[in-house]
């Protein structure tokens, strides 16, 4: 049974819809028998900067745990000796805006960690540049939300935006009062503003959708993930899972799985410990049973 989570009575005609484990009964697909690294896409991740390397760490870790065929970190020179230390499956190289794009990617994650006085003067054009005119799926969150252009980007590309009603009502010239007051409006807005893109607006019962057709309320989840971290797992997660040519034919299923597992994670962790850490989510997420 649907928990309830003090909605107005809940219709399946409605345009907003509440998730459910069942909806994952059979995903994701069975990996085929005869893949390799190749068939299961490379992530680039561009994230963290001094003070915030541990969000570049986690954001790597979510990705891991999505099984992408090839990770590659890039990262600012003053932390990426302390970035790199704690990854092992993950290649780690200096970032330099000119070079995320190299060939063998074929998706993005921007922003977990990105402190603005320690970046690349150009990391920002090329940001705005890759999201309008890139075919690989990009997925941006945290400090780099700032720096998107509004209006279309590329026939049938796949964007995701993932920020807080902190940051929503950032973009949107709000409050956080406004944005909590309708978060199903205030997702569709932000939907628009950035040519269609799909929004993860994370809070109590994350919403996923975009400025038309369903929006949906993820069922998972606890206070235990209002931590610092929690968001950069997510966002590695969710990157690591579109990497993937396999998810990509429902792009909506894929991130409403992602946000699905990383709260019932947290719902796992918060029966067996109240003083659960976001490490211990990095090692869960991804292994919970629809």
């Amino acid at each position: 049974m649907a928990p309830d989570i003090g909605l107005v009575p809940y219709r399946e005609t409605s345009d907003l819809l509440l998730g459910q484990a069942k909806d994952f009964n059979r995903f994701p697909p069975a990996r085929p028998l005869g893949g390799h690294k190749g068939t299961f896409g490379h992530l680039g991740i561009v994230a963290g900067s001094m003070g915030y390397h541990g969000a570049a760490v986690l954001a790597a870790r979510g990705a891991c745990r999505a099984q992408p065929g090839l990770i590659t970190l890039m990262t600012p020179l003053m932390v990426l000796g302390l970035v790199a230390s704690q990854l092992q499956s993950v290649m780690v190289r200096p970032l330099v805006p000119d070079e995320i794009t190299f060939k063998s990617i074929t998706g993005l994650l921007i922003g977990p960690g990105l402190a603005d006085k320690d970046l690349p003067e150009d990391l920002k054009e090329t940001t705005r540049k890759m999201w309008v005119e890139s075919s690989v799926p990009i997925v941006v969150d945290a400090s780099a939300l700032d720096w998107l252009p509004s209006g279309a980007f590329l026939d049938k590309a796949i964007r995701v935006i993932t920020p807080h009603p902190g940051e929503a009502a950032r973009l949107l010239n709000s409050t956080v009062d406004k944005v909590q007051a309708d978060r199903v409006e205030a997702l569709r807005t932000l939907s628009a503003k950035f040519g269609g893109c799909w929004v993860v607006l994370k809070g109590q019962h994350t919403l996923i959708g975009r400025n038309e057709g369903e929006v949906f309320i993820n069922p998972t989840g606890n206070p235990g993930l209002g931590q610092g971290g929690s968001g950069d797992l997510l966002a590695g997660y969710l990157a690591g899972l579109l990497v993937q040519p396999l998810l990509r034919e429902d792009v909506g299923q894929t991130i409403r799985y992602a946000v699905w597992q990383h709260g019932a994670a947290a719902d796992e962790l918060a029966a067996q410990a109240p003083n659960w850490v976001v490490e211990d989510l990095a090692k869960r997420i991804g292994a919970v049973q629809a």
